[in-house]
Order: structure tokens, then C-alpha cells, then sequence
């Protein structure tokens, strides 16, 4: 057994936690641990669909006897939307202050480290209509993971009317 100092850290404890999630079939794309409760696979059936609201909004859900909104992330960054008659989705729940949201995904991917110095800027990188939700991005080997802002996801004009 082999016992390591505790000035030493491994890289994988090196950085800040993100959720790491697919948002369509070629884009992958983090949020801060910091600002994620919970990641959960939820049955369509738990959803109730409310008419008359904007594109992006899937309908409402009773987690632990608090009523959620559920939005489709990708399709508020414009890619492909969510399968809505898919059997479950694959949700991250947000919490930004005091105010929550949950959000469609491709497919959760589990949680990844990285350090906040490694994140590019976005300005120049992406489409300006898309850069207000990003943070910027990262290269993990071949891999571009976009780094998102919850913040502005939970403020996106299309949620607010």
C-alpha cells in the first residue's frame, strides 16, 4: 500500500466538480457542481404538460412537494430539441439563489473536474446568439466540452414569457 503525503493531490481531485451532459449527439456541455442539486432520470409520466407556454417549456413535475419547471436545455441553445415522447428524461436540477429549474438533456454523464483557469472564453468562439449561456469551453483530450452558465439558462427571454 502506498501512502501519499497530504501536501500531494492527485489530478483527479485537482479543480472545481461540473455535471457533464450530452445536449445533442455531438455536443457535450458542463455545469458547476456548485450550482446543481441533483441529477435524476424522470418518467414522461411525471410530467404534466401545461398549453399556451414557450417552445422550450416541457411542462411541470412535483419533486419532494415542491412543483418544478422542466425545460428542454438544448432547444433554448438551439439544438436539437428533446425527444418529447421519450419514456424518461435525463434531467439536471438547477439552483441558482433561491430560484430552481430543471432541465432536459440528452443523457447525464456523471460528474468531471477541472480547473476554472483551463476555461477558454466563448467571445469569438460560437455563435453570438449562443455565447450568453456559455461560460466558455474546455478541451478534454479531443473532447470540447462547453461550460455553461446557469445563471443565465435560468434567465433565458424565451423562459420569461
Amino acid at each position: 500500500m502506498t501512502i501519499t503525503a497530504p501536501t500531494q493531490r492527485s489530478t483527479a481531485t485537482i479543480g472545481d466538480m461540473f455535471l457533464k451532459f450530452q445536449l445533442d449527439v455531438q455536443t457535450c456541455a458542463v455545469v458547476p457542481m456548485l450550482q446543481t442539486q441533483e441529477a435524476i432520470v424522470l418518467p414522461a409520466s411525471r410530467v404534466s404538460v401545461i398549453p399556451n407556454l414557450p417552445a422550450p417549456v416541457l411542462g411541470l413535475f412535483n419533486r419532494r412537494s415542491s412543483l418544478l419547471w422542466l425545460v428542454d436545455l438544448p432547444e433554448i441553445l438551439g439544438l436539437t430539441p428533446i425527444d418529447r415522447h421519450a419514456h424518461s428524461f435525463d434531467i439536471a436540477l438547477l439552483k441558482v439563489g433561491q430560484v430552481p429549474l430543471a432541465v432536459a438533456v440528452k443523457s447525464i454523464q456523471g460528474v468531471v473536474r477541472f480547473a476554472h483557469e483551463d476555461i477558454e472564453s466563448p467571445i469569438g468562439s460560437f455563435n453570438p446568439a449562443f455565447t450568453p449561456y456559455l461560460r466558455g469551453w474546455i478541451l478534454q483530450g479531443k473532447e470540447l466540452i462547453l461550460v455553461l452558465e446557469p445563471e443565465a439558462i435560468i434567465n433565458a427571454d424565451v423562459l420569461k414569457n
